[in-house]
């Protein structure tokens, strides 16, 4: 595949060049060396990003940090996650603030378009050969060395703002929408307590009250 059927053009109507064949390693910095980490920082586990999210963010003191508190972060680093990298629990950091994540993610920055490169490690293509490579069965994990190796599609960078821009559009809009999914669930949830506990009564269609609700066995 020199490049994709759905392809982009540029201003003037023009196709882009064709995608080259380039090894992640060689367009990317993986796990680059870090700073001496601060005294206080939030701290994102494996537990803390899902679906391209972050959910928790546990501000900690370094000496009660966990030794897997090592990936200082910058805007615009990436986050992949190496152990049981096919749940693509994946984070493109954006925010302000001393944030440092878990060897459990290898930290990846990029002079190409991060968020090309981000989207690229969602593709099913990208996430097989990564399992070709992993060890361990219960916890598959891969290393950062043969996560370098990987081989990725890469167009020129015109065209990755493009691509970029046109698949984080949809990731925003997929964010909002959970933002009033989880809104609801909560509201569902305190509205089950209060009628299961009858401190919301129905009435019936002639606006009386129902019968007084009875106490029964399951069975």
């Amino acid at each position: 595949m020199g490049s994709p059927k759905l392809r982009f053009k540029d201003e003037d109507g023009k196709e882009f060049p064709e995608w080259v064949k380039r090894d992640l390693g060689n367009i990317t910095d993986i796990n680059p060396k870090n700073e001496r980490l601060p005294e206080e920082f939030i701290y994102i586990d494996l537990e803390s990003v899902k679906d391209g999210r972050l959910l928790n963010e546990h501000k900690i003191r370094l000496e009660n940090a966990p030794s897997r508190a090592q990936r200082f972060l910058k805007k615009n680093d990436i986050l992949f996650q190496t152990v049981r990298p096919y749940q693509k629990n994946n984070l493109f950091f954006t925010k302000d603030g001393i944030y440092v994540a878990s060897t459990g993610y290898s930290q990846i920055r990029t002079k190409d378009n991060p968020r090309f490169i981000y989207q690229t490690l969602f593709t099913d293509r990208f996430v097989n050969n990564v399992m070709i490579r992993c060890t361990g069965t219960s916890f598959p994990a891969i290393d950062a060395g043969s996560l370098a190796e990987i081989k990725i599609y890469l167009p020129s960078l015109p065209e990755q703002t493009k691509i970029a821009n046109f698949l984080s559009a949809i990731d925003d809009r997929i964010t909002h929408i959970n933002k009033k999914l989880d809104l609801l669930k909560t509201y569902k949830k305190g509205m089950m307590q209060k009628i299961f506990s009858q401190e919301i009564r129905f009435k019936d269609e002639n606006g009386k009250e129902f019968s007084d609700w009875k106490m029964k066995k399951l069975g």
